[in-house]
């Protein structure tokens, strides 16, 4: 028996079938459960389905596949050259010796300045080579002897003024005075005459007598 005092909850009818109070059984008995477990595989079904086409939508998931724009750039960004392992891009590149000039900063193959020959005399100057002596062939001789000691003959033709007793040999200043005497010497020619009106060139006349 018990020790506490009986209260409302103890005045039962004798007659009464139910005894306490219980919940209603889910599953009826004798019931084998099967539309319970067809109802919870359903759900379970709805809710993976749900998982796999909406939340890809929304954002979620970490296996994301990257959009087309986001495969351009990586494809760009691993197609543009890295400089090399250990390379330095503060390093000058190095110069090329078969292009690099001497010190002066010049290109091989430039034309270099003119440069007097080692007697002092500069034959880069033109010369001009008449023939007065009425002899055909012998301006032509003496242009030979002329290029032949490095002088550039600029003309070879007759002589078309006064007739001339010997060889001469025209200059305009005394800064071509060097290179008269030096084609004498070639041609055996001794006579030098300054004027400024034959030819601002060096001028050779070949007159009667020429060896």
């Amino acid at each position: 028996m018990s020790q506490y005092p009986r209260d409302e909850f103890d005045k039962i009818p004798e007659s009464a079938s139910r005894q306490g109070v219980h919940r209603e059984r889910l599953v009826p008995p004798g019931s084998s459960g099967l539309a319970l477990k067809i109802l919870v595989g359903v759900l379970a079904l709805a809710v993976g389905l749900a998982a796999f086409f909406i939340l890809p939508r929304l954002g979620f998931g970490s296996g994301a596949e990257p959009t087309s724009g986001q495969s351009t750039a990586t494809a760009t960004a691993d197609a543009s050259p890295s400089p090399a392992a250990g390379a330095d891009s503060s390093e000058p590149a190095p110069s090329d010796p078969a292009t690099d000039g001497p010190a002066g900063g010049g290109t091989e193959g430039s034309d270099p300045t003119p440069t007097a020959d080692p007697d002092g005399i500069d034959r880069s100057e033109p010369v001009n080579v008449y023939n007065a002596s009425g002899i055909g062939g012998q301006a032509t001789l003496a242009a030979g002897r002329v290029t032949a000691d490095g002088w550039t003959v600029e003309e070879i033709a007759d002589w078309g003024g006064a007739p001339l007793q010997n060889s001469v040999i025209f200059y305009n200043d005394p800064s071509q005075l060097e290179t008269a005497q030096e084609l004498s010497g070639v041609l055996g020619i001794p006579t030098l005459i300054e004027t400024t009106e034959v030819s601002p060139d060096v001028t050779v006349v070949i007159g009667p007598g020429f060896q």
